[in-house]
């Protein structure tokens, strides 16, 4: 399986984050500029006033920088609002990219899931021929069992057990009991390990159990 290397996810990453970058730079210089432009308006302001009461011309170079701020504003908070405008349609023209790198990630995982279905499959199989063997060997005890112990045992007068109870499994299990530990999967076994992730508390407990 090749590595799955996104380029596309990378340059649409890049991309949004370069927007919100300028977006930034263009709040801050906006805010400045607003600044920048009540200020001089307030000296062009005063200084008009003062022209008026003085008798002489207002200073046509405050007005001019007043002019120039204003349209520096003008054009950062043109910018802004085009920002979101020019990301959208650069990312439209990455859609199709996007979407094949997409299909490309979910085939190879898919490869993965396909392993690891096929080794689930292996073992319910051998666990699913384990209880097949378990049945046959228990049925096979039953008969020996009953072979060998019924008729002396009712010559000597003595209680015979049931053998189908000795080394009894029961598929009808929900969940296991630490007193009585089965090999059966229960279905509660089955939910934590899908649904939590790990093994049930008296499963993990019970690792050891059967081994000699």
């Amino acid at each position: 399986m090749a590595l799955f290397k996104g380029d596309a996810i990378k340059r649409v990453n890049k991309l949004l984050d370069k927007g919100e970058k300028r977006r930034t730079k263009l709040q801050k210089n906006i805010e400045k500029l607003q600044e920048d432009a009540n200020l001089l308006y307030q000296v062009v302001q005063d200084d008009f006033n003062e022209a008026i009461l003085e008798d002489k011309e207002p200073n046509k170079k405050l007005q001019s920088d007043l002019d120039k701020v204003r349209r520096e504003l003008q054009t950062a908070q043109f910018q802004l609002s085009q920002i979101d405008a020019v990301i959208q349609s650069e990312m439209e023209k990455q859609k199709d990219a996007i979407e094949e790198e997409r299909k490309d990630y979910v085939k190879d995982k898919g490869e993965e899931f396909h392993e690891l279905f096929d080794e689930m499959n292996q073992l319910k199989l051998a666990y699913l021929e384990k209880l097949i063997e378990y049945r046959n060997k228990h049925r096979e005890y039953e008969r020996e069992y009953s072979n060998t112990f019924r008729d002396i045992s009712h010559r000597l007068g003595l209680r015979t057990d049931d053998p189908r109870e000795h080394h009894k499994l029961s598929i009808n299990m929900r969940y296991q009991r630490m007193e009585s530990y089965s090999p059966i999967l229960t279905p509660e076994e089955h939910r934590e390990a899908y649904m939590d992730g790990k093994l049930s508390y008296i499963t993990a407990k019970n690792t050891q159990t059967f081994k000699k």
